[in-house]
């Protein structure tokens, strides 16, 4: 927690960093306040803007305080704010001065950047939202177990477009060119820059957002990846697979159970692209990685046709959700289809470590075809209690049906449900019904553990 909020801290302070400076060494005594405003404003959206690209580097050290789940919501916020504050400028400036330049681009280039800029970052915050509110295709890169139960691209239809991972990833990359063209147009016409400690910081913010773009984009692609090899297929289910990885370097990769990677397949003929997947093996096996991977769309639909000597390009470990982060006597487990496979690393890692703290497992799935691990489930040790519920059972199914609610989370965990530690994983609606009603009914939140990895 202290250094949760050291880095809040740091985070504000790099924000205000550069206002405070501009404030205290412009010099704006005869320019209209609108202006000054709207100057001002750029400062701080621009200052928000450099950081959004530390966000996304995957920083293991920020992920082991954080997480990357809730830095990534953070980032998304913080996108619509800096957009939000840099649309603003240009409208303060116009109505500062009273002129209706704003929409023109008969202005000197050092504006027209400005302008270009700001169309850069209308357009990727446009398609940020539009992925959100349309809901992704089901390729788009949720950690396994975490998908919504959204519409397909073929569903879709006009919309497809909007929904595509890869236009959404494209135009995230492009954001570089928002702070290439903003930092041009601040340092050739921002008058609270002319003094030369502003100076050094912008180009200290300017220089460090580059190194690290550089360093996602360039220097992990090429030499930060590991490489495996993919030594088994196995179907779990219908339209589930594992696949198991080797390294080729023979090194192990020590993790926590529940922690996922980001996986970039390499198969003949096959698109590659990178997805996050929970590393679904018991965290004792270090030696091997497992991926169990659901077909749900245009990449994983081809998931079947993986072969043994496919290259898996990892980078891992990611992720705060896991048992070993918190001190639990009993655990209560809620997973709804393929949300099972991190839920499933903790109860590997309970059996391995011979772990005798009760246990119980609510798994939620449609049919009983689409029951991952099945078997494995049945043969845990006494002191994991696993119930099966089906939402479209066959009239022979004798266990419980429908969805998870409270009712029946009550029935089956109530003797443990006033102290145990909670873990949530499955579609999004519903880990946000189960967190809801488990909130309702007196849960305190910090008992109730989620990991929500979206775009």
């Amino acid at each position: 927690m202290r250094n949760r909020n050291l880095l809040i801290i740091a985070y504000i302070a790099a924000v205000l960093a550069p206002l405070g400076l501009a404030i205290v060494f412009g010099e704006h005594e005869d320019d209209p306040l609108l202006q000054v405003i709207g100057i001002r404003i750029a400062v701080a959206g621009f200052a928000i803007l450099i950081l959004q690209v530390v966000l996304t580097a995957r920083f293991k050290s920020l992920d082991r305080i954080i997480g990357i789940d809730k830095i990534t919501q953070f980032h998304k916020a913080m996108g619509i704010a800096a957009a939000s504050l840099l649309l603003s400028h240009p409208l303060l400036m116009a109505a500062g001065s009273k002129s209706l330049a704003l929409f023109s681009f008969d202005l000197p280039w050092q504006i027209n950047l400005g302008k270009l800029a700001l169309l850069f970052a209308v357009v990727t915050v446009f398609f940020a939202l539009t992925f959100s509110w349309l809901g992704p295709p089901a390729d788009s890169p949720r950690k396994a177990g975490l998908r919504s139960a959204s519409k397909s691209n073929q569903d879709a239809g006009g919309f497809a477009a909007l929904q595509d991972y890869n236009t959404w990833r494209f135009c995230h990359k492009a954001v570089v060119l928002v702070v290439i063209l903003g930092f041009a147009h601040s340092l050739l016409i921002g008058p609270d820059l002319e003094p030369v400690g502003m100076k050094i910081l912008w180009w200290g913010l300017f220089v460090v957002a580059g190194g690290i773009y550089a360093y996602r984009n360039f220097y992990i692609p090429v030499w930060g990846r590991r490489i495996f090899e993919v030594i088994q297929v196995k179907p779990e289910t219908h339209d589930t697979y594992t696949l198991t990885f080797k390294p080729k370097d023979g090194r192990a990769l020590p993790r926590n159970p529940g922690q996922f990677m980001f996986l970039k397949l390499k198969r003949p003929g096959r698109l590659s692209e990178i997805h996050p997947f929970t590393i679904s093996a018991s965290s004792l096996r270090p030696d091997i990685i497992e991926a169990t991977i659901k077909k749900s769309g245009n990449f994983t639909n081809t998931i079947d046709q993986t072969r043994p000597g496919d290259v898996g390009l990892i980078e891992a470990p990611f992720g705060r959700f896991s048992l070993v982060n918190y001190d639990i006597e009993k655990f209560l487990f809620i997973a709804g289809g393929v949300g099972i496979t991190p839920i499933m690393s903790m109860l590997r890692y309970l059996r391995d470590t011979n772990d005798t703290r009760p246990a119980i497992l609510l798994y939620g799935n449609k049919t009983e075809e689409d029951i991952i691990f099945r078997d494995e489930l049945s043969k845990l040790p006494e002191n994991v209690k696993i119930v099966h519920i089906l939402s479209r059972p066959e009239k022979s199914w004798q266990e419980p049906k429908g969805h998870i609610d409270i009712e029946l989370i009550q029935k089956y965990a109530g003797d443990i449900l006033s102290e145990a530690g909670i873990f949530v994983c499955g579609p999004v609606a519903m880990m946000d019904m189960v967190t809801s009603c488990l909130k309702d009914a007196g849960i305190p939140a910090k008992r109730i553990h989620s990991e929500r990895f979206t775009v």
